[in-house]
């Protein structure tokens, strides 16, 4: 009866060994990972130089904007995945090929880490942005724009031409020729200024020197805002001439005789 109970012993026995044993084994080949490491440090093996998308897209951006001048430049990289893993001891990163398509909006360069053989293709899209007045809310003609119906918006500089406008003071107290559409670029050419004299509406014509102002009666033969030139009769002569707009049913003209043609 006593042999059998030690058997069943035995093996409870080498198992509590084993587990005692484990910490010692795992703190040896800590040990051994520790030294192999040191190793590698002592051999002086320096890690690579790595440069990632924001180190690429400042210098792209540097030379972009070289050849993108209107406007604030904005860009976008076809891959976002972009890295250079250079030796210690390479130069910082320059662009080289650059191929930039104006009409596209698209480009194409290479990216090197100077004084080595490292270098990446890049591509992506670049264009240069302004930001302009647009209308926030829909005005139709005889409707006097005013600063609350003005937002601002970023469009792309090559999408402007010279009739676009550019500023709030351009749309301020102007009104629609026709139909302006909200939150677009506006052209100037759509705009007007309030009609303040009406075709067949009868005119006060004004000319004014340093020493004196002549008034008369006209009879307008336009339509006109404030600062356009019309042509009007003049009642008492009937003689038409041209003259600006400077009030309502009011012109003024520059010196008299000005016979339009």
């Amino acid at each position: 009866m006593i042999r059998p109970l030690a058997n069943r012993r035995l093996p409870a026995l080498i198992l509590g060994a084993a587990l005692l044993a484990a910490p010692a084994m795992g703190a040896g080949m800590a040990s051994a990972a520790t030294a192999s490491a040191s190793a590698v440090a002592g051999a002086g093996l320096a890690p690579d130089v790595v440069y990632g998308m924001p180190h690429v897209e400042a210098v792209l951006s540097d030379a972009l904007s070289r050849v993108i001048t209107a406007g604030r430049l904005q860009m976008e990289l076809d891959s976002r995945a972009v890295e250079l893993r250079a030796p210690q001891g390479a130069g910082g990163l320059a662009v080289e090929n650059l191929y930039y398509s104006p009409i596209q909006g698209r480009f194409a360069a290479e990216i090197v880490v100077t004084g080595s053989q490292v270098r990446l293709p890049v591509s992506g899209r670049a264009f240069g942005v302004v930001q302009i007045p647009v209308l926030s809310r829909r005005v139709i003609p005889g409707d006097i724009i005013g600063p609350g119906d003005i937002d601002w918006q970023d469009v792309r500089a090559d999408q402007t031409t010279s009739d676009t406008a550019a500023t709030d003071a351009q749309l301020i107290g102007m009104t629609p020729k026709r139909g302006v559409s909200t939150n677009q670029p506006v052209r100037l050419r759509d705009l007007q200024s309030p009609r303040m004299v009406d075709k067949g509406a009868m005119v006060t014509i004004t000319l004014s020197t340093q020493s004196m102002t002549l008034t008369t009666q006209g009879k307008a033969l336009q339509d006109g805002g404030k600062g356009e030139v019309i042509r009007v009769v003049n009642t008492q002569s009937n003689r038409i001439v041209e003259a600006t707009v400077a009030g309502p049913n009011v012109v003024a003209v520059a010196k008299p005789g000005i016979i339009a043609q």
